[in-house]
């Protein structure tokens, strides 16, 4: 797994366009570093060529984005009145890299599925899935460090891990079944659109 630490939690800088702008800014909290690199082994052993160098750096782009919000909700609860505005864009704006991660992790592992109409779809996108896969992981971490030695936290823990597991045998499930062609990715298209109003 060593090729999978050295990949994920890394910015290479060799995205483009507003793939990379936020990640060049400030630091990723700590969940990103160390350990937490490791967040998405379990289940890429379940995925089709999952040490692709594209889609290890999406990835890990994934979880950076995903440990920044999640440092930017719980700033903005504790922010003042005058301070919430910047936050609030801050999380609009990671919400949006976030999705277009997503997209990016979803077209790399497209391309290894065949493409059968007429079979019933998974409920959502392979990418979508590792994206709560990463917030999971996140939950995990910030109620440990909350839990000390309280034993309801500590209980916490062990659901969230089971839930954990949980989701990474389902989307191993999910990628047998694509690659049999028993099913189907969902249709892509996105229509919402981050930052522009449709009014």
């Amino acid at each position: 797994m060593a090729k999978t630490r050295a990949w994920l939690g890394t910015d290479t800088g060799e995205s483009e366009g507003d793939l990379r702008a936020p990640m060049t800014a400030g630091t990723a909290c700590p969940d990103v570093a160390g350990e937490q690199g490791e967040w998405s082994e379990d289940v890429l052993a379940g995925i089709p060529s999952p040490y692709r160098p594209d889609l290890l750096q999406a990835l890990g782009r994934l979880h950076a984005v995903n440990s920044r919000q999640w440092d930017a909700e719980d700033r903005v609860r504790q922010a003042g009145d005058g301070e919430i505005p910047a936050i609030k864009r801050e999380i609009d704006d990671l919400n949006g890299l976030r999705h277009a991660l997503i997209e990016q992790v979803d077209r790399i592992l497209d391309a290894a599925w065949s493409a059968n109409e007429d079979v019933p779809p998974i409920t959502e996108s392979i990418g979508s899935a590792l994206d709560r896969l990463s917030v999971q992981k996140l939950r995990i971490v910030h109620t440990e460090r909350l839990a000390g030695g309280d034993a309801a936290a500590a209980g916490r823990v062990g659901i969230l891990r089971r839930q954990y597991d949980d989701l990474v045998w389902s989307i191993a499930v999910a990628c047998e079944d694509l690659v049999s062609g028993r099913r189907r990715t969902p249709r892509p298209e996105r229509m919402k659109l981050y930052g522009k109003s449709v009014r």
